[in-house]
């Protein structure tokens, strides 16, 4: 006997934001942290996750010490529950899952227990779940970042480097869906030889792996699942909203061109040298210097999300 769709009960799934980006430094957990405090300081109920499974400091941005970390759940045996993980923070309505310690098994988690987070993570009791992620472009980033379509937020600031390095997470995170999408060893290692998404429309069309039909069938599926990705592009240190939006065209213009995305500006963040003041202090911005521009910045983010 099948079941329909209207037939099986509904479970209610939680907005997750999963903030990423290529290079170190660009103060995407700085921004995750904030972010989570403001909309909570709001009343909506948030959990910040702090999945850099080799190097967190979510705690250290927040001022805080938990009892319990992630790799607690990884090592739970039978059926796995993320609440236990849970930790309170000194702010309401906010909780926060604290990184791993950093120690080799729980840095380098099987595809399978990241899977079983994922699911976790959309069940929580929360109007909304932010994932901090670490730098760079390791396959746990890219699966993490990859738990949404349209709620990534990928965060630089106005260089070239970071720029680059942007556009070159984009690039894994995309060639990593495609990967996940066929699970096919040859598709992956046609990846591994193109650098753009073109390259490796241009390389299916020419196999003689395929006839004609199949080479249009699978370049539409691709272009699809590029499409279906719009990443929001946050640019923080800013000297001014030019400068920023300068920056976010740039990286847009390269994303649609070669990976055939549809970024989105979400707005940026003012330069300030106040922020690494609270970051050494252990508050949040948001709560210890609400009067700076960048303060309003965050607050103006919180409200494009929806949280008002």
């Amino acid at each position: 006997m099948y079941l329909c769709e209207q037939c099986v009960p509904a479970t209610r799934m939680t907005e997750v934001l999963a903030v990423g980006g290529g290079k170190g430094g660009v103060g995407k957990t700085c921004f995750s942290v904030n972010t989570a405090v403001e909309i909570a300081r709001k009343g909506w109920r948030v959990v910040l996750v702090d999945a850099d499974l080799s190097c967190s400091n979510v705690e250290t941005i927040l001022g805080i010490q938990s009892e319990h970390r992630l790799d607690e759940f990884f090592h739970q045996r039978g059926v796995k529950d993320l609440t236990k993980v849970l930790c309170d923070t000194p702010y309401d309505n906010l909780y926060v899952i604290p990184g791993a310690t950093g120690l080799i098994d729980a840095a380098n988690p099987k595809y399978r227990q990241k899977i079983s987070l994922i699911r976790q993570l959309r069940r929580l009791e929360a109007d909304l779940v932010i994932v901090d992620l670490d730098a760079g472009a390791r396959l746990n980033t890219l699966d993490f970042f990859l738990i949404t379509d349209t709620n990534g937020v990928v965060v630089i600031t106005p260089e070239k480097t970071s720029i680059d390095s942007a556009f070159k997470f984009l690039r894994a995170s995309l060639f990593r869906r495609i990967e996940r999408f066929y699970r096919s060893p040859e598709v992956a290692l046609l990846l591994k030889r193109n650098e753009t998404l073109n390259d490796f429309l241009d390389c299916i069309r020419r196999s003689d792996c395929f006839d004609e039909a199949m080479k249009d069938r699978v370049c539409g599926e691709i272009v699809a699942l590029a499409r279906s990705l719009r990443p929001r592009i946050v640019v923080n240190k800013a000297r001014n909203a030019y400068e920023a939006q300068i920056a976010s065209n740039i990286l847009a213009k390269y994303t649609r061109q070669h990976l055939r995305m549809e970024p989105e500006h979400f707005g940026f963040l003012y330069h300030d040298s106040r922020v690494s003041d609270s970051v050494n202090a252990g508050v949040p911005f948001v709560v210890s210097q609400p009067g700076l521009k960048v303060s309003d910045c965050v607050s103006d983010i919180a409200n494009r999300l929806g949280y008002v």
